[in-house]
């Protein structure tokens, strides 16, 4: 049993791919399931930088200015996503948690072959939920561990390309 009673079936797990689908404004986006630790309530998560929830430190993420989108912090359904990939704990503060889904895996889309740029760090794929487009956001670029990489030429600072990003069309 996972969130608010979410049931999934063993069987079915090689044919699907599990996400947490949030809400800025108009926007949804997908968080993989595996990395979801629980969602908190404004009241819950308190105000601090840093939520603490069964003994682990979740760092606040900033994940709506990632996205360059704002955060209504007064939406009466905002709430702390916190989120780890193993290695770094983030609380991530959405207006919305529409829900834990599964899709299956042939419904979930790599970016098409005309984004080359750094666009594939932060986005692994997209999806379709209840006629909406949501973007799968890639949980390293979310919580910070993509590093930067330097360039001579430019002398500024860029995000690393994934290798698992790369790959053009077809299925997540």
């Amino acid at each position: 049993m996972g969130l608010r009673g979410h049931h999934r079936s063993t069987a079915a797990t090689d044919q699907t791919a599990s996400f947490l689908v949030v809400r800025f404004g108009k926007n949804y986006f997908a968080l993989p399931s595996q990395g979801v630790r629980g969602v908190l309530t404004r009241e819950e998560a308190g105000r601090g930088q840093t939520v603490t929830a069964v003994g682990v430190s979740y760092q606040d993420v900033d994940l709506a200015g990632r996205l360059s989108t704002i955060l209504d912090l007064t939406h009466p359904d905002m709430r702390t996503v916190l989120y780890t990939n193993g290695h770094s704990h983030g609380a991530l503060r959405v207006e919305e948690v529409i829900g834990m889904i599964d899709v299956e895996k042939g419904q979930c889309k790599l970016l098409p072959p005309h984004f080359q740029e750094e666009e594939r760090t932060w986005i692994s794929g997209t999806l379709f939920f209840r006629e909406h487009l949501a973007l799968i956001v890639n949980p390293e670029w979310v919580l910070g561990e993509l590093g930067e990489e330097i360039s001579a030429t430019a002398g500024s600072a860029r995000p690393k390309a994934l290798t698992g990003s790369t790959a053009q069309g077809g299925e997540c």
